[in-house]
């Protein structure tokens, strides 16, 4: 008996991308490009140059996806125009840095809720490291249990 999953709707997508351009990112950077600018021209004109550099890679990608529609992402388009050891390497590449990324936003995270849910003398660096691992598990679970469900928690998650 095969299954069909129902597809995520609109605003499902949007909170999706929501979440991948602000994350957690977004209560740690602030801070650290404060501390490293010299006036506050230079932190608004990193923030300005960041952002031109992120919508030029949205157009990129956008270019890219509508000029070669096709389901496999990075390797399809890597395989077609270079060779598929290049795309086999760029999927390795992107599977570390996605996962350093879940532990980092992990991480960051775990920060905020043990200063949140713990006094300073409890809130370690492995009470921080607990926390992180336990939400990155967690949340696998919640993957685990479907799309419907992984969207409702992403969706409130996001409202949050």
């Amino acid at each position: 008996m095969q299954t069909q999953s129902r597809p995520l709707r609109l605003f499902d997508l949007t909170m999706i991308v929501v979440s991948l351009v602000i994350g957690m990112g977004i209560f740690r950077t602030p801070v650290t490009v404060a501390q490293v600018a010299t006036g506050p021209g230079i932190y608004f004109l990193a923030w300005f140059l960041g952002g031109l550099v992120a919508l030029s890679g949205a157009l990129t990608y956008a270019e890219i996806g509508s000029r070669y529609p096709v389901t496999g992402g990075y390797y399809k388009i890597f395989s077609q125009c270079y060779h598929p050891s290049v795309a086999f390497a760029i999927n390795c590449i992107i599977l570390v840095s996605n996962a350093a990324s879940v532990a980092a936003v992990a991480l960051i995270g775990a920060e905020y809720a043990g200063n949140a849910f713990f006094t300073p003398e409890q809130n370690t660096v492995e009470t921080q490291m607990w926390i992180a691992g336990i939400c990155i598990a967690l949340f696998y679970g919640v993957n685990l249990l479907g799309l419907r469900l992984s969207a409702v928690v992403q969706n409130a998650l996001m409202l949050f």
